[in-house]
């Protein structure tokens, strides 16, 4: 099998092997196990989450080079497990498994064919797209990395040194699993520096078409927020459907329009998008124009819009704003913008009308945003009842030890 490095500095694999080969034809090597650097912990860990911060971690007597994996004991001397050190970052210390690994590559590689598995076989998400994610994060045991599958691209961020150092024969796996597919590897700047991690080379984006509940999606994988695509809406979409029948629809911060769309396919009315991004707003009318669906699509701000709207104009609204909320320090700060935007919406959404809210804050609890959208519904002066509390769909799956692998919330609220 041949792999190559294209222009625009993606992995490219070729050849016409088939689908159900799970390993490259060629026999590959073995990593020799190697004895791990140990770690002691000054606290207990007995169910604890699995980050632990440098100030719970024991200085080592030598020095591990940062992303190192080693083998961990809590202060009690009790085996935890294997984990990522590094010295460098606030966030020392990521777990991974609550056992010794001897050899993390073929470790990571096996736990990558089992997330493989799950969503090929047990979910069978190709028969209805081919946009979902294949890692995610803690939440399959690879910390700090985010993995989807975006048509014929398979888009990767890396939030960990430590998981950096893992990726290269993930990605040989990868592209021998999925033919003529293309890598591209993202890095959030500020994970980055936490980590010391050395800056990557520009990713330059990959056209590809993503299709999902038989509608289509011209997509740049690799750009925007995110990977590209919003997979982790993809059953919360197919919900707008099966609410909009008849219904006068506003879809605000729209992105690529697939609210917006599948409001469309479920018998709405009218349906209004709007995105303050006009490149969002631009691929929302071209989707639309591609699927043959009627929608008007405007470049505006969503608080605008709603302060504009007349009230009871609309009996579905949609709001999905961006990620306000990026790490503890602006917790507050970002719930009064989710206050001020799910008030102005349920003012303003027609008697007995829905109004789909979301969040893809994590540092932002359920819990939290439930008490939001209440203390917004008393300020609105409306009654409100929840119809439907959701996340984010099975490929999304949630580790229980670390809630944060539970960071999208969508309610579907009763507004009467």
């Amino acid at each position: 099998m041949s792999k190559r490095i294209d222009k625009r500095g993606s992995q490219r694999s070729d050849g016409p092997a088939p689908r159900g080969k799970r390993e490259p034809q060629r026999q590959r090597q073995r990593t020799p196990a190697v004895q791990l650097p140990e770690l002691t912990l000054k606290v207990r860990a007995t169910g604890r989450h699995p980050w632990f911060y440098r100030k719970m971690v024991t200085k080592p007597t030598q020095p591990i080079p940062a992303g190192s994996v080693c083998q961990v004991r809590d202060r009690d001397g009790r085996m935890c497990g294997s984990g990522f050190y590094n010295s460098r970052a606030e966030l020392a210390l990521r777990m991974f498994a609550d056992h010794v690994i001897r050899d993390p590559k073929e470790h990571f590689l096996e736990a990558l064919k089992q997330a493989v598995q799950l969503r090929e076989e047990a979910l069978n998400l190709p028969a209805i797209t081919n946009a979902y994610r294949l890692i995610h994060a803690e939440g399959d045991g690879f910390p700090g990395l985010i993995l989807d599958r975006l048509g014929d691209a398979i888009v990767a961020q890396v939030a960990s040194l430590g998981m950096r150092k893992q990726l290269e024969p993930l990605g040989e796996w990868l592209l021998s699993h999925y033919k003529n597919s293309r890598l591209i590897l993202l890095q959030d700047k500020e994970w980055a520096e936490r980590e010391g991690m050395e800056k990557l080379p520009h990713a330059h984006p990959i056209a590809t078409t993503v299709h999902e509940h038989k509608i289509r999606y011209a997509v740049q994988a690799g750009t925007g927020h995110k990977t590209g695509f919003f997979a982790d809406q993809r059953d919360n979409r197919l919900l707008v459907r099966s609410l909009a029948k008849d219904r006068s629809v506003l879809d605000l911060c729209c992105n690529s329009g697939g609210f917006a769309m599948n409001a469309v396919l479920g018998g709405a009315k009218r349906v209004l998008a709007g995105d303050l991004d006009e490149v969002m707003v631009e691929h929302t009318t071209q989707n639309a124009r591609s699927n043959k669906l009627q929608l008007k699509a405007v470049h505006a701000d969503a608080f605008d819009m709603l302060r504009d709207a007349q009230p009871g104009d609309h009996d579905l609204m949609i709001l999905d704003p961006p990620k306000w909320v990026a790490n503890k320090t602006q917790v507050d700060a970002g719930l009064a913008r989710y206050f001020d935007l799910n008030r102005l919406g349920i003012e303003k959404v027609a008697r007995g009308g829905i109004v789909m809210t979301c969040s893809c804050s994590g540092s932002v609890s359920e819990e939290r945003f439930v008490r939001m959208l209440r203390d917004a519904a008393a300020a609105a002066r409306r009654d409100v009842r929840i119809l439907h509390l959701r996340s984010a769909g099975a490929d999304h799956p949630v580790a229980l030890e670390c809630p944060e692998t539970r960071y999208l919330k969508v309610a579907a609220l009763q507004v009467r």
